[in-house]
């Protein structure tokens, strides 16, 4: 019996979580899963907890997956819903029209349309994200072997409404509605009672009632029935921005705020109404902060009931940072999978130690952002790059740098979009190539001087944007930080540089850049 397997037999994941679970299958996701210290599973399912949020690839998503991995049993009903893949492609210049009265929001912008003073907006937009959450239960709990609710009058008037604003669309978010109205004919009026006829103002000439009254109808009804006995979990993922135009991504905050707010509410009420329902939601961090920008309070209920994942580990032995325990997990798992005998100490066994001249582990950290992401794409490429060799050694990763690091730039292009052009992003990429480390201020206003007489987009590029503030926000991105007796990057739970000290470029960039080094220079 082999002692170990070969370097191309192990996993270890995918840069997307739903990828690897979907590749790998539940039992090695589950087995490899590392918990992070900053939250207790526990609380999630009790329903203390229900948002759990963190910057990009900090594995808010693995989380959620590895949630409805072990929830996942015939006596639960497991939801998953993902914003940005579900939602990406729905109309939602239809949506502002849809929770306005009749044209009243023609001719208008959807700021407007969607003004904070506006209640009747404000309302409905988490009115409809209720009812499509509430549609979601009572549907997929009707295509399998679920009772979650005791059919009784309520439940049956409540299905009605929902099969008049869904049909049986199981997906669906865009109720059926023409000019802020619903159309009920005969034979769906019938079966709602006198008194709901009038609740959601049901005229009988038209065979019309008015949507928002009609959706406050729905809550009012789910929050009137009866719970029986399979518990629901629904977990949100994927709430991000378009980052496609400046419009969409306008309408994304709006969207995304009241989908937080209604998750928060549902949430209450089920614990109120001891609903066994649990909506759990991932959430970005340049979310929570492009919503509050926008001036929309979100803050209260996120704090309350969220938590937010970072992996630095401030003090104790960098050894012992639970990013590491990733790649000893995937290698476990990956010998587990192989019936091979788990390794009790994989560093000395299929890694080389030093790597230009610091310890393998202390190598690794420094070389990522701290998310569980960076270690995965690393390692992925390190894999690709070692092809008959016995342990990643510093020819594997020397060999893997180019390429992690222009990985690594493309997704940070992504992040920038939200603030930045696309042609803002490639004059950065030019401004900020083959520079001279570490850099002071002055020598990069200096630059953008000197580069703008060559580079039309520079000069275009700083003429609109100040120094401190690309700085800040190359700072806030974790491409550059300060260098010195000890080095300053947000990443490492900084909250702010210094422009008066040197800045350099962070290590994983410097490939991409083709950095120098002054000590070169001299």
């Amino acid at each position: 019996m082999k002692k170990r397997i070969e370097l191309n037999e192990i996993f270890f994941g995918k840069i997307d979580a739903l990828n690897e679970l979907n590749e790998c299958g539940p039992d090695f996701f589950v087995d490899s899963f590392v918990n992070n210290s900053r939250y207790h599973i526990d609380d999630f399912l009790s329903g203390e907890k229900y948002y759990i949020c963190g910057k990009k690839g900090t594995g808010k998503t693995a989380f959620l997956r590895y949630l409805e991995c072990t929830l996942n049993t015939p006596e639960n009903l497991i939801i998953p819903i993902r914003f940005k893949s579900d939602f990406d492609d729905i109309d939602k210049d239809a949506i502002v029209k849809m929770t306005s009265n009749d044209n009243e929001s023609d001719g208008k912008s959807f700021q407007e349309s969607y003004a904070t003073d506006n209640l009747i907006s404000l309302k409905s937009y988490i009115l409809m994200w209720k009812s499509f959450l509430i549609n979601q239960i009572l549907m997929n709990a009707e295509f399998g072997e679920y009772s979650v609710f005791q059919d009784n009058d309520n439940y049956r008037q409540l299905r009605t409404l929902l099969g008049v604003l869904y049909g049986d669309q199981k997906k669906s978010i865009m109720p059926r509605l023409t000019k802020g109205s619903i159309v009920l004919n005969g034979a769906l009026a019938s079966k709602l009672s006198a008194s709901i006829q009038v609740d959601i103002d049901f005229d009988k000439k038209t065979e019309k009632a008015n949507y928002q009254k009609t959706a406050k109808k729905i809550y009012e009804l789910f929050k009137e029935l009866i719970f029986d006995k399979t518990e629901v979990y629904v977990f949100i993922d994927e709430l991000e921005l378009s980052v496609r135009n400046k419009s969409i991504y306008e309408k994304d905050i709006m969207l995304v705020r009241d989908l937080i707010l209604a998750i928060d509410d549902l949430n209450k009420t089920c614990s109120q109404k001891c609903f066994n329902i649990h909506f759990i939601s991932s959430i970005r961090s340049e979310v929570i902060n492009s919503v509050l920008s926008s001036g929309y309070e979100i803050n209260k209920c996120v704090e309350d009931y969220g938590v937010t994942i970072d992996w630095f580990q401030k003090g104790g032995d960098y050894k012992d940072n639970d990013l590491l325990k990733i790649i000893e997990n995937k290698i476990h798992a990956s010998e587990k999978q192989n019936h091979i005998e788990s390794t009790k100490n994989v560093w000395t066994v299929y890694f080389e130690s030093p790597i230009h001249k610091t310890e393998v582990r202390k190598y690794i950290l420094n070389n990522t952002w701290y998310r569980p992401r960076d270690i995965v794409r690393l390692m992925g490429l390190l894999k690709n790059y070692s092809d008959g060799f016995k342990c990643f050694s510093q020819r594997s990763f020397d060999s893997a740098q180019q390429e992690y690091s222009n990985k690594m730039w493309n997704e940070l292009c992504e992040e920038m979009r939200l603030s930045y052009t696309a042609e803002d992003v490639e004059a950065i990429r030019i401004f900020l190539n083959r520079i001279k480390l570490p850099f002071t201020f002055n020598y990069l206003v200096e630059r953008a001087k000197t580069m703008g007489e060559i580079y039309p987009e520079i000069k275009s590029f700083f003429e609109k944007e100040n120094m401190a503030n690309f700085l800040k926000k190359m700072f806030s991105l974790g491409v550059i930080g300060n260098t010195g007796k000890r080095m300053v990057f947000s990443f490492l739970g900084d909250r702010d540089i210094s422009l008066v000290d040197p800045m350099v470029i962070h290590n994983p960039l410097r490939n991409f850049f083709a950095v120098q080094s002054i000590k070169e220079q001299e």
